[in-house]
C-alpha cells in the first residue's frame, strides 16, 4: 500500500472511538438481579448471562492498523453448577505480537445479611498470562468471592494488528443470555460482506457519521457507518446427543472484508487466497521449513524397511513405527512448537510435530506425503470460501499411492493406516503443497463401526442366566475400545455390564489389539440374574452392543444428528431354559425400516422345545441427519428401542398339565 494511502487511514481512524450506551454502567448493579433466583425463560439454567457486549473500532498505533474490541460480560450465578463461570480463560494469537489482551478488570457483586450490595474487585495480581505455544497465549483469572446468587462482571480489551480479521460475534452461549449487543464503527472505505446466522429476531441500527479529512491539498468528505446488532432473551444451546461442534449452531454474525475503496477512486482487494496462505505456510519456520529438516535414521526402522518393496507396506511400517515409538504430549496446534528434531530426540511432541516427523520419514522412503490442515469434530466445519487459517486446529498426514489416498494421524496411536481418523470425517481438508495443494473431502464410503456378538447362554433352575459371548469390533468400533483396553484396563469390563443390574463378568480375554487388519476380539463368561414378576421370569437379548438406552427422548432438538460414521450391529446366538420352564408368547420376527430406508432393524427368533435361536441386526446406511428430520428419527428410535428391549418371558410349567 502507498504511504500516502496509509496516511489517509491514519487520519480518519483516529476518530473511531465511541462509548458504551444503552447498557447499565460497569460497576453498577440492579439489586433485583442479585435477588433473582432463576432465569425467567429457562428455569433449569445454572447461570444467566445478563450482558454480553462487544464494541469494535479501528485505530492506528505506530503506523499499523489495529482492530480494537472492548468486551464486557455480566453473569448471574444461579446454581452450584454455574460456579465454574467465574473461571475465565481468554486465548489469543501471539505470533509476531499479532494479538494482545489487556486492561482486564472484574467485579463480584453479592448481598450481605442485611441485603446491602457488597462488591469485590479482581486484583491485578490475580490476572495471569501464560504462553501455550509459539502461536497461542492465554489470559486467565477467577472472579473473587463467588457463590450461588452472585453476579460477576468482567471486561477487557483485545487488539489485533489487522484490518480484515474481525471476530465472529456469538449472540448465543451454553447458558441463556438476556442482552447481547455488538457494535462496530466501520470506515466507509472498508467494504465488508456480512452474514447473519440467526433464527431469532435481531434488532439492527445503522447511523452514518460524516467525517472529513485534508488529503492531497483537498478537503475530502466521507461517511462512516456505525452498526449495532442486538438480540435479547437468547436461549442456551445445550449439549445434545450426537451433535457436532456447538459453534456451528450458535446464533452469530460473520464479517468478511472484501475490498478497500480509497477516496481517490483506487480499489484494493484484501482477501487472501488459499494458494497464498499455502505458500506462507511452506515458508514458515514452524511449518514448511520443519519438513526440510533431516532426521537421523534409527537402526530399528531401517531394518524394518530393508526387505519392504511396495509403497503401501512401507507406509504401514513407518506409520506403525511412529505410532509405537512417539507420544503426543496433548498440545494441539497447526504449527511446531519446539521443532521436529527436538520431538524426534524426546520421542514426544505436539500433534503437528509428530505428523511432520511422519511426513519426513515417509518422504525419505520415497513416498508422496503432505501436510493436511484439518478441523476436528469439536472445532467445527471448515468453509473453503473463506481463506482463514483460524478455521483449522490440527495437522495430519496425507499419503498418495497411485490413485489411493491415505489419511494418517501420527498423534493417534490407535487409528490404523486404512481408516480416516473419525474426528475429521465428513469435513473438508487442505493439502499444503505448491503442486499438489488443494481441497479434499474426508469421506469414508468403505468402512464403518461394526459390532458382531456371538452368544450362547443357559438359564439355571434358580433363574440365573450364565453364558459366553464373543464380541468382534471392526473399523471405527475397534479404535476407542483398544484405547480403553490399553489405557484403562482395570475398568474395561464395565463396558459390558454397566447397564445390567447384577451382571457379573467372570472372565475376559482380549485379542488382536495390536493387529490392525483383524477385529478386536473380546471373549467373556458372564452371569446375569433374571428379573421377576410374580411367577414370570424375563430377560433381554439386547446384550453387549451398547444399545440399551434411547438417546433421542427430547421432544425438541436444535442441532443436526452426526453419528460420525455408518454403523452395523449384529447379535446372534442361542438361549436354553431349564426343562421345568416354558416360554410365554415370544416376540415376533420383525423388520423395521426408517422412512428414508437409511436404518433397518431385522429380528428373527426361532423357538425350540426348551431353547430359542435368534438373530438381531441393525444397519445404518447414513451417518448424518439434518435437524428437520428429527421428528421422524425420534419416532423411529422410540419403536426401535421398544423392539430391541422387548423381553423374553418364561415361567415354570404347570405340573398338572
Amino acid at each position: 500500500m502507498r504511504k500516502q494511502s496509509l496516511t489517509l487511514i491514519l487520519l480518519l481512524a483516529s476518530n473511531f472511538i465511541f462509548a458504551q450506551k444503552e447498557l447499565p454502567s460497569y460497576g453498577k448493579i440492579d439489586k433485583d438481579d442479585l435477588l433473582m433466583k432463576e432465569c425467567e425463560f429457562d428455569k433449569d439454567a445454572e447461570a444467566y448471562k445478563l450482558i454480553s457486549f462487544g464494541d469494535v473500532n479501528y485505530q492506528i498505533t505506530g503506523g499499523e492498523f489495529n482492530i480494537v474490541t472492548e468486551r464486557r460480560v455480566r453473569i448471574k450465578i444461579l446454581k452450584e453448577k454455574g460456579l465454574d463461570k467465574a473461571n475465565i480463560k481468554l486465548r489469543f494469537y501471539n505470533k509476531l505480537n499479532y494479538e494482545n489482551i489487556n486492561s482486564v478488570s472484574g467485579i463480584t457483586y453479592n448481598l450481605d445479611n442485611s441485603e446491602k450490595i457488597v462488591t469485590t474487585r479482581l486484583e491485578k495480581s490475580s490476572v495471569y498470562t501464560k504462553k501455550i505455544n509459539n502461536q497461542v497465549s492465554e489470559v486467565s483469572f477467577t472472579l473473587p468471592g463467588v457463590k450461588v446468587g452472585s453476579v460477576i462482571e468482567y471486561k477487557f480489551t483485545e487488539t489485533k494488528k489487522s484490518i480484515a480479521n474481525l471476530d465472529d460475534w456469538y449472540f448465543q452461549d451454553d447458558i441463556p443470555t438476556r442482552t447481547s449487543i455488538y457494535r462496530i464503527l466501520v470506515p466507509s472505505i472498508f467494504k465488508f460482506v456480512t452474514q447473519l446466522l440467526t433464527y431469532q429476531q435481531i434488532d439492527q441500527k445503522s447511523e452514518d457519521i460524516n467525517q472529513s479529512i485534508f488529503y492531497e491539498q483537498e478537503n475530502i468528505k466521507f461517511v462512516s457507518s456505525e452498526k449495532t446488532y442486538t438480540m435479547r432473551d437468547v436461549p442456551a444451546l445445550r449439549d445434545e446427543p450426537y451433535m457436532g461442534a456447538p459453534k456451528d449452531y450458535l446464533q452469530r454474525i460473520i464479517f468478511q472484508l472484501s475490498r478497500i475503496e480509497y477516496p481517490n477512486g483506487r480499489e484494493e482487494g484484501v482477501m487472501s487466497t488459499w494458494p497464498k496462505l499455502t505458500k506462507e505456510l511452506l515458508d514458515d519456520k514452524d511449518f514448511g521449513l520443519q519438513l526440510k529438516k533431516n532426521l537421523p535414521h534409527t537402526k530399528l526402522l531401517d531394518d524394518s524397511l530393508k526387505n519392504v518393496k511396495d509403497d503401501y507396506n512401507k507406509m504401514l511400517v513407518i506409520h506403525g513405527y511412529v505410532r509405537k515409538n512417539m507420544n503426543w504430549d496433548g498440545r494441539e496446534s497447526i504449527y511446531s512448537t519446539d521443532g521436529i528434531k527436538s520431538a524426534w530426540d524426546k520421542k514426544s511432541g505436539n500433534n503437528s510435530e509428530l505428523n511432520f516427523v511422519l511426513i519426513d520419514l515417509l518422504r525419505d522412503a520415497g513416498l508422496h506425503a503432505y501436510p493436511l490442515l484439518v478441523s476436528t469434530k469439536d472445532n467445527g466445519i471448515v468453509n473453503p470460501i473463506y481463506p482463514f487459517l483460524q478455521q483449522f486446529n490440527n495437522v495430519i498426514t496425507l499419503v498418495i499411492i497411485g490413485e489411493k489416498r491415505y489419511v494418517l494421524n501420527a498423534a493417534d496411536k490407535y487409528n490404523p493406516s486404512y481408516l480416516i481418523p473419525y474426528d475429521v470425517l465428513d469435513n473438508d481438508a487442505l493439502i499444503v503443497d505448491e503442486k499438489k495443494g488443494g481441497w479434499i473431502r474426508l469421506e469414508d464410503k468403505e468402512n464403518q463401526s461394526k459390532n458382531v456378538v456371538l452368544f450362547f447362554a443357559q438359564v439355571s433352575p434358580d433363574a440365573e442366566m450364565k453364558g459366553q459371548a464373543t464380541v468382534y469390533s471392526y473399523g471405527y468400533s475397534k479404535n476407542p475400545k483398544v484405547k480403553k483396553w490399553k489405557e484403562e484396563k482395570s475398568t474395561f469390563k464395565d463396558n459390558f455390564k454397566k447397564e445390567y443390574t447384577g451382571m457379573t463378568i467372570e472372565t475376559l480375554q482380549v485379542k488382536n489389539e495390536d493387529i490392525d487388519t483383524l477385529p478386536l476380539e473380546q471373549k467373556i463368561d458372564f452371569s446375569l440374574p433374571l428379573n421377576s414378576s410374580g411367577e414370570y421370569k424375563y430377560f433381554t437379548l439386547n446384550l453387549f452392543q451398547g444399545l440399551e438406552k434411547n438417546p433421542f427422548i427430547a421432544d425438541k432438538r436444535n442441532t443436526d444428528i452426526d453419528f460420525d460414521y455408518r454403523q452395523s450391529y449384529l447379535i446372534t446366538g442361542k438361549v436354553i431354559i431349564p426343562d421345568n420352564y416354558e416360554f410365554e408368547e415370544l416376540p415376533k420376527s420383525i423388520k423395521m425400516i426408517m422412512p428414508d430406508t437409511s436404518i433397518v432393524l431385522k429380528r428373527m427368533i426361532q423357538r425350540g422345545e426348551n431353547s430359542i435361536d435368534f438373530r438381531i441386526s441393525l444397519d445404518f446406511s447414513r451417518s448424518f441427519y439434518s435437524v428437520d428430520i428429527y421428528p421422524d428419527l425420534q419416532e423411529f428410535y422410540k419403536e426401535l428401542f421398544n423392539a430391541l428391549n422387548e423381553q423374553i418371558v418364561i415361567k415354570k410349567k404347570n405340573v398338572n398339565s
